[in-house]
């Protein structure tokens, strides 16, 4: 009778956990990025939050100047300073500057056939026009974070 010889696959378990170290060291790379990834989304999307809302106050800020009696738009002016936030009507290379203008295509006071159109056409008021606004918001404590709005207001009747 003759013995036949079995080899035994010896070494084989040292080549399969390499390779499964491998594999999990990959993954663990893969997602140490993802989390550095989404770490610097959520931050970045903070600043912009609060750039956004600090461009919306100084909006409302220069809407709510319109309520005061005798308002005169064209040479309407802010500069403001909110908590380390600053406000200003202007450009993000020039504050505190007259940043009202007519905008252009809008109807003026000569426009009309309801009673409140009649009523401006008499005193000269603004008429509804459109009023072209600019107004800045600039962070205080990082000078590279500035968020400017343009927009347009139809004021009077």
């Amino acid at each position: 009778m003759r013995f036949v010889e079995r080899r035994h696959d010896r070494g084989s378990a040292l080549i399969v956990s390499m390779i499964l170290m491998i594999v999990l060291a990959v993954v663990g790379i893969a997602l140490v990025n993802r989390t550095t990834r989404e770490v610097d989304a959520v931050a970045s999307k903070r600043h912009w939050d609060r750039s956004m809302s600090c461009a919306e106050g100084a909006r409302e800020m220069l809407l709510s100047q319109f309520r005061a009696y005798g308002v005169n738009l064209v040479n309407l002016q802010m500069q403001r300073q909110i908590g380390d936030q600053q406000y200003a009507t202007g450009h993000y290379d020039n504050f505190n500057v007259t940043s009202v203008a007519e905008a252009g295509g809008t109807p003026g006071a000569l426009v009309g056939g309801d009673a409140s159109n009649r009523i401006t056409r008499r005193g000269g008021g603004l008429g509804g026009k459109g009023w072209r606004m600019t107004v800045v918001c600039r962070d205080n404590t990082q000078a590279t974070h500035q968020q400017e709005v343009e927009f347009l207001v139809n004021f009077g009747f």
